[in-house]
């Protein structure tokens, strides 16, 4: 594998995922693809010029953008579903309500010069119109709600993974502690 020699300056962005060693002090950072190099926290109080020179290991994350995965597999169809449901979570959508419901009844008591009454009270036609309204109203809230729920299973799902990975390299860390350990630990006298 050829590793790109070109040191990082501060504020560049990094090429790819990759731990990268400070040219100052040796301190070590692990930078996603397009992260901008930071000031090292060791040599940030010593002024000289520092840069991250990129080491052999290339890091792969496991963890994903799941907003960017969902808002991929939406269809022309989710959008619209998205729309009417965060409309009629507004208020908005109250007040043209409160406007409608107001016009429909003082039309309908003969109150509103040249325009007829068309639905005399108990107000049939408002009812249905509104009972049709729920009706797809319930419908768009429940399809939000399972996308949604559906997001949460993909993330978690993504969670698990990460969480997976990371207990197997903490466990690969800690046999090379324990290694490290007992190489460095004096060989104990037999007594006699």
């Amino acid at each position: 594998m050829v590793i790109d020699k070109k040191p990082l300056h501060v504020g560049e962005p990094s090429p790819e995922g990759r731990v990268y060693r400070c040219s100052g002090c040796g301190s070590l950072t692990a930078l996603l693809e397009g992260e901008n190099a930071p000031h090292c926290e060791t040599c940030e109080a010593v002024p000289r010029a520092q840069t991250w020179n990129p080491t052999a290991k290339r890091i792969i994350f496991a963890s994903r953008d799941v907003g960017k995965e969902f808002e991929k597999r939406k269809k022309w169809y989710d959008h619209i579903s998205d729309w009417i449901t965060a409309f009629c979570g507004s208020m908005a959508f109250v007040f043209l309500h409160v406007l409608w419901f107001g016009f429909w009844i003082i039309a309908n008591m003969g109150r509103i010069p040249n325009v007829p009454v068309f639905d005399p009270f108990p107000y049939g036609l408002l009812t249905m119109v509104v009972s049709l309204e729920a009706i797809l109203l319930a419908t768009f809230i429940l399809i939000s709600q399972n996308r949604a729920g559906g997001r949460s299973e993909l993330r978690s799902e993504y969670d698990y993974q990460v969480d997976l990975k990371s207990e197997k390299h903490l466990a690969e860390i800690l046999e090379l502690m324990k290694e490290m350990r007992a190489k460095k630990a004096p060989a104990k006298k037999s007594k006699k």
